[in-house]
């Protein structure tokens, strides 16, 4: 039996009803998708569209009747701040403090038990209540800390200044109900004031303190900040010394003019009086003292000139060298010049050094430094060999002890094969054998005193003796041995730049078919040129 659906939603619905439900899911919520079925998220977005909008009821614009053309001018003047504020008469001479609910009740009670002719109005109220709070603030600034209130006595000096007895009757009667006041609220001021933080611990929490105070890191001091302050300090000093010393320079030089403006007076009263003296006395002489003459410039020495030889009669034309070419010098000559310089200058230190050390004995390890170059006498000296000529050719084989190089070489062949066919063909090279030491460089050898007198010899070039192989080296291949079976051959490790295998290559002769040699017959053989001619 299939089960039955029954269908909740209504067939017929409101248009505007259907599509609220539509476009439920298509408003922009602004937070995560995960996040959109929560459910005070829903409730909200389903109530925005239903509540009716609230608005401030304005009063409708009117006509005005006013003609704004004729009271202001056409030319119109951009001013310099589009915002302009400035406070109004009652804010510049008026009080700041408003009064309360409560004030309103505690005065209405107090002048009921006053007659009409000395009740207290509301404005002498506010201004008895601005001047307890104005110097409260001034003489007590941190009240609410430590719950100072301000006596009555140091409120009298300011309500002096109201000047007037009418409400000076009513201040002590006031000064108890703003001191109620005051306890009331926790000695906080009567004023609505911006809060500021005063206990970190109590007012972290509160989210109506708009300033704190911001926790400053201390500055680890190091070594180095140390001296880059003392430095900043040396500066400042500096600059601060030189600025007075430049005042105290300037200050001067102003009392030296001063001193040299009272002379140069003194100086013209005095040359004033001598000419009045002189007219008066008939006296006609040169008035030089009376002016101040400016010093002569000194002119320069001039430098004795050589007399040459009159020129020849000859005329000519006297031609200048070039300025280009008189100043020309080369480098070498300047590069030169430089050195012999230096070399004279070093002389002259060294003939100055000896004569300072003259009847003196230098002990010291190093008392000149040696220059370094090239030596005439080294500390290594070749030892040189010289070994015998060639012997001519004409000697036999018989009376030589050592065979041939070319006899070395040779490989083995039949008898037959080393008579050739054309006897004029053979040629033959004999010499002494060398052997392979003797090419290499010659031993060096260098004689030294050491600690305590031992002589030492040194050398270099001999040949290092071959070190013997070590037993466990020797033994590796003891035992292995291949055996008949096996076709490939045994392969030995080693070194191929090793001297030994070179030496070894070296002595292998080559094959027959490198050194068989062609013969050649006498007639194509060119002739040699003989020594005489």
């Amino acid at each position: 039996m299939a089960t039955r659906k029954v269908r909740y939603k209504k067939l017929s619905i409101d248009p505007a009803e259907y599509e609220s439900l539509t476009n439920e899911a298509q408003i922009a919520t602004g937070v995560e998708q995960a996040e959109e079925n929560e459910y005070h998220l829903q409730a909200v977005l389903q109530n925005a569209g239903v509540a009716a909008d609230k608005e401030i009821p304005v009063p409708p614009p009117q006509e005005s009747t006013l003609n704004y053309d004729e009271l202001y001018t056409r030319p119109f003047s951009k001013t310099a701040t589009y915002i302009r504020f400035s406070q109004t008469v009652e804010e510049s001479i008026g009080c700041m403090y408003d009064m309360t609910e409560e004030d309103d009740v505690f005065l209405k009670s107090y002048n009921q038990k006053r007659p009409a002719s000395s009740q207290l109005s509301e404005d002498d109220f506010e201004r008895l209540m601005d001047v307890y709070e104005d110097t409260s603030y001034i003489k007590a600034p941190f009240a609410s800390i430590d719950q100072t209130i301000v006596p009555y006595d140091d409120m009298l000096q300011a309500l002096q200044d109201l000047d007037r007895a009418k409400i000076m009757s009513h201040a002590k009667e006031i000064y108890a109900y703003w001191k109620s006041r005051r306890q009331a609220l926790n000695n906080q001021p009567l004023h609505p004031t911006l809060k500021f933080e005063k206990h970190q611990e109590s007012d972290e929490a509160d989210p109506y303190v708009c300033f704190r105070r911001r926790e400053v890191r201390q500055t680890r001091k190091t070594r180095a900040r140390d001296v880059q302050s003392a430095d900043k300090l040396k500066r400042l000093r500096k600059e601060l010394e030189d600025g007075r010393q430049l005042v105290l320079a300037a200050h001067n030089r102003e009392l030296l003019k001063a001193d040299m403006l009272k002379t140069d007076r003194a100086i013209f009263e005095v040359r004033a009086q001598l000419k009045e003296h002189k007219i008066r006395l008939g006296i006609k002489t040169d008035d030089e003292d009376l002016i101040n003459q400016k010093p002569q410039k000194r002119k320069a020495p001039d430098v004795p000139t050589m007399q040459r030889p009159p020129p020849p009669t000859q005329l000519r034309i006297a031609v200048r060298p070039s300025a280009a070419e008189a100043d020309l010098s080369v480098l070498a000559d300047r590069l030169a010049e430089k050195e012999n310089e230096l070399r004279a200058d070093i002389e002259k230190k060294v003939q100055s050094h000896n004569e300072w050390n003259r009847n003196h004995l230098d002990l010291t390890r190093g008392p000149l430094s040696p220059v370094h170059g090239p030596r005439q006498d080294p500390s290594f000296r070749p030892a040189k060999t010289q070994y015998l000529m060639t012997p001519p050719a004409s000697a036999s084989s018989e009376s030589l002890e050592e065979p041939t190089p070319m006899d070395l070489d040779k490989p083995e062949r039949p008898q037959r094969e080393l008579v050739p066919q054309n006897p004029q063909a053979f040629f033959k090279f004999r010499g002494v054998a060398c052997d392979e030491e003797s090419r290499k460089a010659p031993p060096a050898y260098r004689r030294r005193i050491g600690r305590l007198q031992r002589l030492w010899i040194d050398r270099r070039g001999m040949a290092t003796p071959p070190s013997e192989a070590r037993a466990e080296v020797v033994d590796r291949w003891k035992y292995d041995q291949s055996s008949d079976d096996e076709e490939d051959p045994p392969t030995y490790e080693a070194d191929p730049f090793d001297t030994n295998a070179l030496r070894f290559r070296a002595s292998i002769p080559l094959p027959l078919w490198m050194t068989n040699r062609t013969s050649v017959s006498s007639s194509r053989v060119p002739p040699q040129p003989q020594a005489g001619t």
